[in-house]
């Protein structure tokens, strides 16, 4: 890869990826382990930067359905194995993952979604409260019904996979990327898109659409094509301790009903958490206010049931904005020809490097294998479609668009 800095060439690529995030830069690794031809990756701001550095970084592959747990099984196998090639570190990091369950009715789905897991090759267990207690004592488990528990579950840290799969990409002669380089129009004549950036024109026989939540909807809309992708606030906290005798590096868990999950960080502990009453934020912004009412309101619900945490000091808080589809599960499509969609649904590190997989092979073999289409295609979202099962193991994204 070569990060461009002049103009943009004469000649046509055979790819042009719009945004140089996770789940581009990805793509364009993916097609060029293929060996697909020439690629160019558009983002208008710096590579790796936008929504993915701003995330959390969970992997989990207890996905609420059989899609969900696919790609997140992927996600990890790729993120390690890319770090082995690099010879540096993956940044993923395997300390296990508790998703809470906090009714009879929470466990009845739970148990269910173990066996659905399994389909998709991932390992799950069921966990009684009483075991809980045992293996992760810094919980209230009395205010709990059980949960399930992934041992291979963790997380990755953002700028380190930001850092490898541009790494990772700028290894290969066949890419380039601009950064800088906003995409403004799309025009398509015979066989070529043309692109007009604030850096010149750029020509390509096919173009990928992986805008993110400020771009996706966006650059759908020049060449007539409805991505319903929103962006929606989404805050993290850090603790930069714990307190003596607390449980580190500690176990991720996720209180699923209410909306906020728990992670290991440096010394200490990350807390991410939405709002269920959040709308869709159209301001075009990456960085977000943070509501600190809601903060102090969801506070005193993640401090009864993870006591360890309460009334400890906070080193960094930000707000960001995170996509989402109105079922929560992604998009890999090709809705026009030479014309190709991926969107992650709010789960652009934990999904990145499966999703570019995915759509590398779309582009390169004509077709996915593995991941049902009626789960992943646009048409889905059209009356003519057939709803996918949304994914019941999800932030509390706003219903529809």
């Amino acid at each position: 890869m070569t990060i461009r800095e002049t103009g943009l060439p004469e000649r046509a690529y055979d790819v042009a990826i719009i945004g140089g995030g996770n789940l581009g830069l990805w793509t364009a690794h993916r097609l060029a382990a293929r060996s697909f031809g020439t690629i160019a990756v558009l983002e208008r701001g710096w590579a790796g930067g936008g929504a993915t550095t701003r995330s959390a970084g969970v992997v989990r592959q207890q996905g609420g359905s059989y899609v969900a747990a696919l790609l997140g099984r992927l996600s990890r196998t790729l993120y390690l194995e890319l770090g082995d090639r690099l010879g540096i570190d993956s940044g993923f990091r395997e300390h296990g993952y508790y998703i809470m369950a906090q009714s009879e009715g929470d466990k009845v789905v739970f148990l269910e979604l173990i066996n659905v897991r399994a389909e998709a090759g991932v390992d799950s267990e069921w966990v009684e409260p009483h075991e809980g207690k045992r293996r992760f004592h810094d919980l209230d488990w009395n205010l709990f019904t059980g949960a399930t528990y992934c041992a291979q579950d963790g997380f990755v840290h953002p700028a380190i996979a930001a850092r490898n799969i541009t790494y990772a990409a700028l290894d290969d002669p066949s890419v380039d990327l601009y950064e800088m380089c906003e995409v403004s129009s799309i025009e398509h004549s015979g066989n070529l898109y043309s692109l007009e950036t604030t850096r010149g024109t750029i020509a390509a026989e096919r173009i990928v659409n992986a805008g993110g939540p400020r771009g996706s909807r966006e650059v759908g809309t020049m060449v007539d094509v409805d991505v319903p992708v929103r962006a929606v606030r989404h805050q993290v906290v850090t603790f930069p301790f714990l307190p003596d005798g607390v449980t580190h590096p500690l176990p991720l868990m996720f209180n699923l009903g209410k909306g906020y999950y728990v992670r290991p960080e440096e010394q200490g502990a990350l807390l991410g958490m939405s709002n269920p009453a959040d709308e869709s934020d159209r301001s075009d912004r990456y960085q977000l206010d943070y509501d600190f009412g809601y903060h102090n309101k969801l506070r005193l619900e993640w401090e009864a049931e993870f006591p360890a945490l309460r009334n400890l000091p906070i080193s960094r808080s930000w707000a960001a904005s995170i996509d989402y589809t109105p079922d929560h599960l992604p998009i890999i499509d090709q809705p026009r020809e030479g014309f190709f969609v991926v969107a992650a649904g709010g789960h652009g590190m934990m999904w990145g490097p499966a999703l570019g997989e995915k759509t590398a092979e779309l582009i390169a073999e004509g077709n996915i294998s593995e991941l049902p289409s009626g789960d992943i295609e646009l048409v889905r979202f059209s009356e003519q479609g057939r709803s996918a099962a949304a994914d019941s193991i999800a932030l509390p994204f706003p219903q529809g668009e």
